[in-house]
């Protein structure tokens, strides 16, 4: 009876390639089978993580939004403009003034007056337009304050008519100031920026302040000689 021959070499090689490229298919299958799991373990554990460092983001967002607010709120100036007729003695006097009603300084870059619709740039062309034509007798008392820093709490009269006046000037003007128009444009020392108008409530916040008013000013006539 013949014995069974033994395989050459190069069927055994065939063979092991074979039973390789056998098993590599089998575990490419399974690693195939398994990836989708895998990848579902690896966000789910990476997405607490994640969620965590979101949250710190947009934690410190709020925080410095809020520590900016803050700070804008703690210097935050607030003008405003009256008028009066009487002074703290109760003695007659026609006055016009602004006042800081706000925590922190107020740096004035714009003001404009205007009376029955036209701007002035001083408080003699004013007065005299609305209540002194032809006269000489004005009795008045200006101070600066457009381009002045206006501190917390402070007031200042910019216009003062004195009881000294013509009569008849005193008691037009008196009737005539509540037609007066009063312009502020302020920034804060962030240089954020508002617009006070006396015939306005609320002011209005603005980039810059407006380039094209009648600025005023006191008379050149009133400043100091150097």
């Amino acid at each position: 009876m013949d014995q069974p021959s033994e395989p050459t070499l190069e069927e055994r090689v065939a063979r092991l390639e074979s039973a390789g490229a056998s098993r590599g298919t089998t575990l490419f299958d399974k690693v195939v089978r398994y990836l989708p799991i895998l990848a579902v373990s690896n966000l789910l554990m990476s997405a607490p993580a994640f969620l965590i460092s979101i949250g710190v983001a947009y934690f410190t967002f709020v925080q410095a939004d809020a520590t900016e607010k803050m700070q804008v709120a703690s210097v935050w100036p607030r003008m405003a403009y009256d008028t009066g007729n009487l002074t703290d003695d109760g003695a007659p006097e026609i006055s016009l003034n602004i006042g800081n009603q706000g925590v922190g300084p107020a740096h004035i870059e714009g003001m404009e007056i205007s009376y029955a619709g036209k701007p002035y740039v001083d408080a003699d062309s004013l007065v005299r337009a609305c209540c002194a034509q032809g006269k000489d007798r004005l009795s008045l008392v200006t101070s600066r304050v457009n381009g002045m820093v206006i501190r917390p709490g402070e007031d200042k009269a910019f216009v003062r008519l004195t009881s000294d006046a013509d009569p008849e000037v005193f008691a037009k003007f008196d009737q005539e100031r509540l037609r007066i128009r009063v312009k502020l444009c302020y920034c804060s020392v962030f240089d954020d920026c508002w617009i006070a108008d006396s015939q306005q409530v609320e002011i209005e916040p603005v980039k810059q302040c407006p380039a094209d008013w009648t600025q005023y000013e006191i008379p050149r006539t009133a400043l100091p000689k150097r």
